[in-house]
Protein backbone atom coordinates (compact mmCIF):
# COMPACT_ATOMS: atom_id res chain seq x y z
CA UNK A 1 0.00 0.00 0.00
CA UNK A 2 2.81 2.33 1.04
CA UNK A 3 4.17 1.52 -2.42
CA UNK A 4 1.18 2.46 -4.13
CA UNK A 5 0.57 5.38 -2.50
CA UNK A 6 4.26 6.55 -3.66
CA UNK A 7 4.30 6.08 -6.79
CA UNK A 8 1.04 8.18 -7.02
CA UNK A 9 2.00 10.84 -5.01
CA UNK A 10 5.62 11.09 -6.99
CA UNK A 11 6.89 14.75 -7.73
CA UNK A 12 8.20 15.04 -11.44
CA UNK A 13 10.77 17.33 -11.59
CA UNK A 14 10.44 20.11 -15.20
CA UNK A 15 12.99 19.62 -17.75
CA UNK A 16 13.58 23.10 -17.91
CA UNK A 17 13.91 25.53 -15.14
CA UNK A 18 13.99 29.37 -15.57
CA UNK A 19 16.68 31.02 -14.38
CA UNK A 20 17.54 34.74 -14.27
CA UNK A 21 20.18 35.96 -16.92
CA UNK A 22 22.96 38.23 -15.21
CA UNK A 23 21.27 39.05 -12.30
CA UNK A 24 18.82 42.22 -11.94
CA UNK A 25 16.72 43.39 -14.65
CA UNK A 26 17.81 46.94 -15.84
CA UNK A 27 14.99 48.47 -14.97
CA UNK A 28 16.26 52.37 -15.55
CA UNK A 29 18.21 51.57 -18.83
CA UNK A 30 16.59 48.83 -20.63
CA UNK A 31 18.31 47.13 -23.71
CA UNK A 32 16.28 47.84 -27.12
CA UNK A 33 14.02 45.45 -27.85
CA UNK A 34 14.36 43.46 -30.98
CA UNK A 35 13.06 45.25 -34.54
CA UNK A 36 9.48 42.85 -34.66
CA UNK A 37 9.09 43.76 -31.14
CA UNK A 38 9.47 46.89 -31.26
CA UNK A 39 7.13 47.41 -34.57
CA UNK A 40 4.80 45.35 -32.37
CA UNK A 41 5.19 47.62 -29.45
CA UNK A 42 4.93 50.73 -31.59
CA UNK A 43 1.87 49.21 -33.50
CA UNK A 44 -0.63 48.72 -30.56
CA UNK A 45 0.75 52.12 -29.03
CA UNK A 46 -2.62 53.69 -27.87
CA UNK A 47 -3.24 56.74 -29.11
CA UNK A 48 -4.58 60.05 -27.46
CA UNK A 49 -6.64 63.24 -28.91
CA UNK A 50 -4.73 66.26 -27.89
CA UNK A 51 -6.59 68.24 -25.40
CA UNK A 52 -8.78 70.91 -26.46
CA UNK A 53 -6.95 74.08 -24.82
CA UNK A 54 -4.10 73.34 -26.97
CA UNK A 55 -5.87 72.94 -30.08
CA UNK A 56 -6.64 76.19 -32.39
CA UNK A 57 -9.99 77.49 -32.72
CA UNK A 58 -10.27 76.25 -36.18
CA UNK A 59 -9.76 72.92 -35.76
CA UNK A 60 -12.89 72.97 -32.55
CA UNK A 61 -15.42 74.38 -35.65
CA UNK A 62 -17.62 71.16 -36.08
CA UNK A 63 -19.60 72.76 -38.50
CA UNK A 64 -18.86 71.07 -41.51
CA UNK A 65 -21.08 68.58 -43.50
CA UNK A 66 -22.02 65.56 -41.46
CA UNK A 67 -23.15 62.32 -43.01
CA UNK A 68 -26.79 61.17 -42.48
CA UNK A 69 -27.80 57.91 -42.25
CA UNK A 70 -31.04 56.87 -44.63
CA UNK A 71 -33.74 57.16 -43.71
CA UNK A 72 -36.05 54.04 -43.83
CA UNK A 73 -39.82 54.04 -44.40
CA UNK A 74 -42.19 53.19 -41.09
CA UNK A 75 -45.49 52.34 -42.34
CA UNK A 76 -46.37 52.83 -38.27
CA UNK A 77 -44.69 56.44 -38.47
CA UNK A 78 -47.04 57.33 -41.22
CA UNK A 79 -50.18 55.78 -39.43
CA UNK A 80 -49.36 57.97 -36.38
CA UNK A 81 -48.42 61.03 -38.33
CA UNK A 82 -52.06 60.74 -40.00
CA UNK A 83 -53.30 59.92 -36.43
CA UNK A 84 -52.06 63.07 -35.21
CA UNK A 85 -53.18 65.61 -38.20
CA UNK A 86 -56.56 64.60 -37.76
CA UNK A 87 -56.65 65.50 -33.94
CA UNK A 88 -54.97 68.40 -35.13
CA UNK A 89 -58.25 69.29 -37.93
CA UNK A 90 -60.78 68.02 -35.58
CA UNK A 91 -59.67 70.49 -32.66
CA UNK A 92 -60.27 73.38 -31.96
CA UNK A 93 -58.11 73.78 -28.78
CA UNK A 94 -54.72 72.23 -29.10
CA UNK A 95 -52.08 72.98 -26.06
CA UNK A 96 -48.74 72.40 -26.33
CA UNK A 97 -47.08 70.84 -22.93
CA UNK A 98 -43.49 70.74 -21.57
CA UNK A 99 -42.65 67.32 -20.11
CA UNK A 100 -39.94 67.14 -17.36
CA UNK A 101 -39.48 64.26 -15.22
CA UNK A 102 -42.72 62.71 -14.04
CA UNK A 103 -43.80 59.22 -12.99
CA UNK A 104 -47.19 57.30 -14.47
CA UNK A 105 -48.33 56.90 -11.12
CA UNK A 106 -48.60 61.60 -11.45
CA UNK A 107 -49.40 61.10 -14.99
CA UNK A 108 -52.85 58.90 -15.27
CA UNK A 109 -54.89 60.98 -12.99
CA UNK A 110 -54.47 63.43 -15.04
CA UNK A 111 -55.11 62.45 -18.24
CA UNK A 112 -58.11 60.35 -16.48
CA UNK A 113 -59.27 64.49 -15.51
CA UNK A 114 -58.99 65.74 -19.01
CA UNK A 115 -60.71 62.70 -20.34
CA UNK A 116 -64.14 63.16 -18.17
CA UNK A 117 -64.01 67.35 -19.15
CA UNK A 118 -63.59 65.93 -23.20
CA UNK A 119 -60.00 66.78 -23.48
CA UNK A 120 -57.33 64.42 -24.55
CA UNK A 121 -54.03 63.98 -24.07
CA UNK A 122 -51.58 62.53 -26.42
CA UNK A 123 -47.47 61.87 -26.77
CA UNK A 124 -45.70 62.88 -30.13
CA UNK A 125 -42.40 62.83 -31.52
CA UNK A 126 -40.85 65.58 -33.25
CA UNK A 127 -40.07 63.51 -36.37
CA UNK A 128 -43.72 62.39 -35.88
CA UNK A 129 -45.52 66.05 -35.91
CA UNK A 130 -42.83 67.50 -38.48
CA UNK A 131 -43.99 64.44 -40.88
CA UNK A 132 -48.03 64.96 -40.08
CA UNK A 133 -47.68 69.61 -40.16
CA UNK A 134 -45.05 69.34 -42.94
CA UNK A 135 -47.17 71.22 -45.62
CA UNK A 136 -50.21 72.40 -43.77
CA UNK A 137 -51.21 75.22 -41.53
CA UNK A 138 -49.99 74.21 -38.79
CA UNK A 139 -46.14 73.99 -39.69
CA UNK A 140 -45.17 76.51 -37.38
CA UNK A 141 -45.69 74.59 -34.04
CA UNK A 142 -42.46 72.37 -35.22
CA UNK A 143 -40.10 75.27 -33.66
CA UNK A 144 -41.77 73.90 -30.01
CA UNK A 145 -40.65 70.38 -30.67
CA UNK A 146 -37.20 68.68 -29.39
CA UNK A 147 -38.03 65.10 -28.42
CA UNK A 148 -41.37 63.96 -26.86
CA UNK A 149 -43.81 65.84 -26.04
CA UNK A 150 -47.57 66.00 -24.48
CA UNK A 151 -50.29 67.75 -26.44
CA UNK A 152 -54.20 68.06 -25.01
CA UNK A 153 -56.41 68.20 -27.80
CA UNK A 154 -60.13 69.63 -26.99
CA UNK A 155 -62.39 72.49 -27.35
CA UNK A 156 -62.18 75.94 -26.66
CA UNK A 157 -65.10 76.17 -23.88
CA UNK A 158 -62.77 73.73 -21.76
CA UNK A 159 -59.79 76.18 -21.12
CA UNK A 160 -60.29 77.14 -17.64
CA UNK A 161 -60.98 73.55 -17.06
CA UNK A 162 -57.68 72.46 -18.38
CA UNK A 163 -55.93 75.09 -16.16
CA UNK A 164 -57.26 73.96 -13.20
CA UNK A 165 -56.64 70.34 -13.83
CA UNK A 166 -52.81 71.18 -14.56
CA UNK A 167 -52.10 72.73 -10.98
CA UNK A 168 -51.75 69.56 -10.13
CA UNK A 169 -49.17 68.53 -12.07
CA UNK A 170 -46.09 70.73 -12.31
CA UNK A 171 -43.83 68.76 -14.00
CA UNK A 172 -46.18 69.40 -17.07
CA UNK A 173 -45.98 72.97 -18.43
CA UNK A 174 -47.85 75.03 -20.72
CA UNK A 175 -45.72 76.55 -23.28
CA UNK A 176 -48.61 77.55 -26.11
CA UNK A 177 -52.06 76.54 -27.70
CA UNK A 178 -54.21 76.83 -30.99
CA UNK A 179 -57.39 78.36 -30.30
CA UNK A 180 -59.55 78.33 -33.27
CA UNK A 181 -56.78 78.74 -35.59
CA UNK A 182 -54.96 81.23 -33.89
CA UNK A 183 -51.35 80.37 -32.14
CA UNK A 184 -51.13 82.27 -28.48
CA UNK A 185 -48.59 82.02 -26.00
CA UNK A 186 -49.68 81.30 -22.35
CA UNK A 187 -50.79 84.64 -21.21
CA UNK A 188 -53.25 84.49 -23.90
CA UNK A 189 -54.45 81.59 -22.80
CA UNK A 190 -55.02 82.41 -19.35
CA UNK A 191 -56.76 85.58 -20.90
CA UNK A 192 -58.72 83.55 -22.81
CA UNK A 193 -59.74 80.97 -20.10
CA UNK A 194 -61.03 84.42 -17.98
CA UNK A 195 -63.56 84.71 -20.43
CA UNK A 196 -67.46 84.01 -20.37
CA UNK A 197 -69.00 81.46 -22.00
CA UNK A 198 -70.61 81.93 -25.55
CA UNK A 199 -74.22 82.37 -24.25
CA UNK A 200 -73.14 85.06 -21.65
CA UNK A 201 -71.23 86.66 -24.19
CA UNK A 202 -74.01 87.04 -26.77
CA UNK A 203 -76.28 88.39 -24.00
CA UNK A 204 -74.00 91.45 -22.92
CA UNK A 205 -74.19 91.90 -26.90
CA UNK A 206 -78.04 92.39 -27.14
CA UNK A 207 -77.56 94.46 -23.83
CA UNK A 208 -75.03 96.85 -25.75
CA UNK A 209 -77.08 96.59 -29.15
CA UNK A 210 -79.76 97.41 -27.03
CA UNK A 211 -78.53 100.64 -25.09
CA UNK A 212 -76.91 101.56 -28.00
CA UNK A 213 -80.56 101.81 -30.01
CA UNK A 214 -82.01 103.12 -27.04
CA UNK A 215 -79.85 105.84 -26.62
CA UNK A 216 -79.79 106.81 -30.08
CA UNK A 217 -83.65 107.58 -30.05
CA UNK A 218 -82.87 109.28 -27.10
CA UNK A 219 -80.65 111.28 -28.68
CA UNK A 220 -82.57 111.77 -31.51
CA UNK A 221 -85.63 112.56 -29.61
CA UNK A 222 -83.57 115.21 -27.18
CA UNK A 223 -83.99 118.30 -29.48
CA UNK A 224 -88.15 118.15 -29.46
CA UNK A 225 -88.23 117.77 -25.96
CA UNK A 226 -85.82 119.94 -25.35
CA UNK A 227 -88.14 122.62 -27.97
CA UNK A 228 -91.46 121.39 -26.85
CA UNK A 229 -90.03 122.61 -22.94
CA UNK A 230 -88.52 125.86 -24.29
CA UNK A 231 -92.22 126.27 -25.97
CA UNK A 232 -94.13 125.74 -22.77
CA UNK A 233 -91.57 128.16 -20.66
CA UNK A 234 -91.91 130.69 -23.14
CA UNK A 235 -95.67 131.05 -22.82
CA UNK A 236 -95.76 130.98 -19.24
CA UNK A 237 -93.55 133.88 -18.97
CA UNK A 238 -95.61 135.75 -21.25
CA UNK A 239 -98.42 134.91 -19.29
CA UNK A 240 -96.76 136.20 -16.20
CA UNK A 241 -95.20 139.67 -17.82
CA UNK A 242 -99.46 140.79 -19.56
CA UNK A 243 -101.61 142.35 -16.74
CA UNK A 244 -104.76 140.65 -16.36
CA UNK A 245 -107.44 142.34 -18.50
CA UNK A 246 -109.87 145.01 -16.58
CA UNK A 247 -113.82 144.49 -16.80
CA UNK A 248 -115.28 147.17 -18.53
CA UNK A 249 -119.04 148.39 -18.01
CA UNK A 250 -121.13 150.42 -20.17
CA UNK A 251 -121.51 154.11 -18.56
CA UNK A 252 -124.90 155.20 -18.36
CA UNK A 253 -126.01 158.76 -19.23
CA UNK A 254 -126.93 160.70 -15.68
CA UNK A 255 -130.12 162.02 -15.40
CA UNK A 256 -130.97 166.07 -15.74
Amino acid sequence: MASINRGLLQVQTPFLLARRFRGKINIQKPRKPHFERQLLIDFTKPWYVPPKNSMPDIALCDRGEKRRSEEIDNPFERILARECLNWFNTSKMVVFLHKNSIAMEDKMPIFAALKKNDMHLRTYGKKIVSMATNGTRYEAVNHLFTSHQEIIFGQPASVAKMFNIMKKAPQLVIMAGIIQDRLMSKNELVEFSKLPNLDVARSQLCSILQSAGSSLVGQLNQAQQMLVSNLDQHVELQNKSEPPAESKEPIEPKES
